[in-house]
């Protein structure tokens, strides 16, 4: 059996390799870390992803009959025994996957990465190895189930979060926020980390390989349960699972030994591509990294500043808000991953859905230099930033910006300057710089065309 297992690991890691090659490899890229040598993330899928550009978060399940934050309040803010006893109620009769896919589309979104498992250890779908899951609520219908359904009949990405913490779980440790639930069966080896290991990668199974999750979004490497060697150890399991897959870092402990420069250390850590936190108030170090990666990143958003989770009484971002902070994070290469908190009865709320939207007016308009583009080469913090697709890079200058705009072309030769209404703006060089001027600077973002020669 043992010498089966490794043949069956010797092989397993040859096709990961083999199919990591790209022409990327003489440069290397992330992938499995230190412990994983030449094994990098998919190319294939990594392209996919960073063309989407645009996905939507949701934080979501029984604890939203409370409205205070998933996971976190249990224990704290809410007793235990009432945060547990929540998945008797929950029966989210509006509950419509397809009208999700619709405010996704009217938001200009392509991907979703749906929270099948918090913290707290409530699963979102049918699984085999849990009773605290939705086929033990009043609604018992499989909610990941139908919203991959509904993903895949309108071309969008399924995706999904999914907590390494399990504090409801009784095998696994640190006991936090109130400690183990009460519908798992214990014995003389509780708590028994190695067995919710297994747990966990059962579950992970499920997603990857039942419901064919082609992004994944692992959160709680922070804590101290958790170390490189597991971390290094799980990413390889998911990319047996599905060698196609794409894992933010979280899969690692990368995020919690940050070097002075403030980047992810890829080289050592494993994970596909950076994830950042932004416009949350308690999140700090996330800061560090802000700014442009030579590797995939995503800018993880939560449009309601107070908690990820549903809020009766948010503290929203504004539409303008939104779009300057999806400029920002698109010039500097990431992806932008905007998170709501739908309401118990399972639609969303009517002010958050129409700051989606207006995103996506302001997207639908500027789309040709949003989807499938890469940071481009012109940034000033505040002032313009850039991206580029083929022998075209678009400027956006923001509001309040200066009429005049001068750039460093570093021997880029240009044929033509247009605004989104296919006006042409002239402009001048001298000595490798251009200057171009506009007449109004008004607007939220003015989106400029540069067509290279």
């Amino acid at each position: 059996m043992k010498r089966y297992y490794l043949a069956f690991i010797l092989s397993i890691s040859a096709s990961l390799v083999s199919h990591a090659k790209g022409p990327l490899d003489e440069v290397k890229r992330p992938g499995g870390g230190d412990l994983n040598p030449g094994v990098y993330y998919n190319q294939e899928t990594m392209d996919a992803f960073q063309d989407m550009k645009i996905g939507l978060s949701v934080h979501w399940g029984p604890s939203s009959l409370g409205g205070r934050e998933i996971s976190w309040s249990r224990g704290e803010q809410i007793p235990k025994a009432e945060y547990d006893s929540y998945y008797k109620q929950f029966n989210p009769t509006k509950f419509d996957a397809q009208n999700w896919m619709d405010l996704m589309k009217e938001g200009g979104m392509k991907y979703i990465m749906l929270t099948s498992k918090h913290h707290d250890g409530f699963a979102l779908w049918d699984s085999a190895y849990s009773e605290y899951d939705i086929a033990n609520t009043p609604f018992k219908r499989n909610i990941v189930q139908e919203i991959v359904d509904a993903a895949k009949a309108n071309d969008i990405v399924f995706g999904t979060y999914f907590s390494i913490i399990d504090w409801y779980h009784p095998d696994y440790q640190p006991y936090d926020h109130g400690g183990p639930g009460e519908l798992y069966e214990t014995d003389e080896r509780t708590p028994d980390f190695e067995r919710y290991r297994m747990f966990m990668k059962k579950q992970l199974h499920e997603l990857i390989v039942d419901y064919g999750a082609k992004i994944i979004q692992l959160d709680g490497e922070w804590d101290p349960t958790f170390n490189h060697d597991i971390g290094s150890h799980l990413y390889m399991y998911l990319r047996f699972l599905d060698p196609s897959i794409i894992i933010n870092n979280r899969v690692d402990v990368g995020r919690e030994h940050l070097p002075e420069s403030g980047m992810w250390d890829w080289t050592r850590y494993a994970g596909d591509f950076d994830e950042r936190e932004r416009m949350v108030d308690w999140v700090q170090k996330e800061s560090k990294v802000f700014g442009r990666s030579v590797n995939p990143w995503q800018a993880w958003v939560t449009i309601d500043q107070a908690q990820w989770s549903y809020n009766e009484t948010p503290r929203l971002l504004s539409s303008d808000e939104v779009i300057v902070d999806l400029v920002k994070t698109i010039g500097d290469g990431g992806n932008y991953l905007i998170n709501l908190g739908p309401k118990p009865d399972g639609t969303f709320d009517k002010t958050q859905a129409d700051i989606i939207r207006k995103m996506g007016d302001w997207v639908e308009i500027h789309a040709e230099g949003v989807y499938g583009t890469r940071a481009g080469p012109f940034v000033e913090e505040g002032v313009y930033t850039s991206t580029q697709k083929g022998d075209a890079i678009y400027l956006y200058v923001f509001k309040d910006g200066p009429n005049t705009i001068k750039l460093k072309l570093n021997d880029k030769q240009i044929e033509r300057l247009t605004l989104v209404n296919g006006d042409e703006l002239e402009f001048d060089i001298q000595n490798d710089v251009m200057t171009l001027s506009l007449d109004d600077t008004d607007s939220l973002v003015t989106m400029v065309k540069i067509k290279l020669d």
